[in-house]
């Protein structure tokens, strides 16, 4: 018979399940989304052919199958951690971060702030792209972790959400068409987002300027030249004039999301953590029925990333 190997991640999660007691508190442990751990657990199962554990109103409870998982769980992982404790350092020498050109004077402060804290050592080598190359970057491992606007096909965990706002100079026209805009470059969550509501209304537009450059976006934007939109924090930050006028449809939401690298070194782990908790302004309670804060699995290489802003 072939043998089958556990994947010690399916174990890792197991074992924090029955400490945490919480297949949502084990999400925010591990940086994973609920349901993700849910089908880690039932994986679990499946290659041992066995439930593994009971769940009540006031506890999870592992069955004799899984007491016996469990024994052998701790043994595996302690002598992996202690391996990998033996032979790396536990910071990592360069901390690679990517995040859009327009989130770095925003959110990139707290990260080099926090990674000053936990990574003293550790050189950060900070690279600005559109939201849908960072995904992919991260994915494929040429990022440590990634802030970035969220997409709903690209699992990652939310960080928070900022309106879309219009901006123009003064003496823009808001009611001539086609409606001129200036954006990013095609690929961009935002554009597309406004683009399509655009459209929704009927009204005309042609993109007149883009760039993946937000200032030159600005440049546009400040001379008079287009219309933007962006997320409420950005445009504030820059000084742009919010625009508020009834001709134009109002803009949805937006998430910021963080992403990290599927074998991120545990200490890039923490950093992450530290950073959604000081960037998220709160974190609604969380139950095992739902999922608030965690859109997807924070790490693997999965769909393609999302556009961006």
């Amino acid at each position: 018979m072939a043998l089958l190997n556990v994947d010690i991640d399916l174990l890792r999660t197991f074992l924090t399940v029955l400490d945490t007691q919480s297949f949502t508190r084990t999400a925010e442990r591990l940086l994973r989304t609920q349901p993700a751990i849910s089908q880690q657990i039932k994986k679990l199962e499946d290659t041992v052919g066995a439930p593994l554990i009971t769940r009540d109103r006031n506890a999870i409870t592992p069955t004799t199958t899984g007491l016996v998982v469990k024994s052998y769980a701790e043994g595996i992982i302690g002598l992996n951690d202690k391996m990998l404790a033996d032979l790396l350092d536990a910071a990592p020498a360069v901390l690679r971060i990517g995040l859009p050109d327009d989130y770095a004077a925003i959110y990139l402060p707290e990260i080099l702030r926090i990674a000053a804290l936990r990574l003293p050592e550790t050189e950060i080598s900070c690279h600005a792209d559109i939201s849908r190359n960072l995904g992919k970057r991260v994915a494929n491992g040429d990022l440590d972790l990634a802030i970035l606007t969220a997409d709903p096909e690209t699992p990652s965990l939310h960080v928070t959400s900022e309106p879309l706002v219009w901006v123009a100079d003064a003496g823009f026209d808001h009611q001539a068409r086609p409606l001129r805009l200036s954006m990013f470059h095609d690929g961009c969550v935002i554009r597309r987002s406004v683009t399509e509501v655009l459209s929704q209304q009927n009204i005309t537009f042609r993109i007149s300027h883009s760039s993946d450059s937000n200032s030159m976006i600005i440049t546009a934007i400040d001379g008079g030249h287009a219309l933007g939109a962006m997320p409420r924090c950005t445009a504030e930050y820059a000084g742009m004039q919010i625009v508020d006028d009834p001709s134009l449809p109002p803009l949805p939401k937006i998430d910021i999301a963080l992403l990290v690298r599927e074998q991120a070194n545990p200490a890039v782990r923490e950093l992450a953590l530290g950073a959604i908790a000081a960037l998220a302004p709160s974190t609604p309670a969380d139950s095992d029925g739902d999922n608030h804060s965690l859109t997807g699995t924070i790490a693997p290489a999965m769909a393609p990333a999302s556009s961006t802003i």
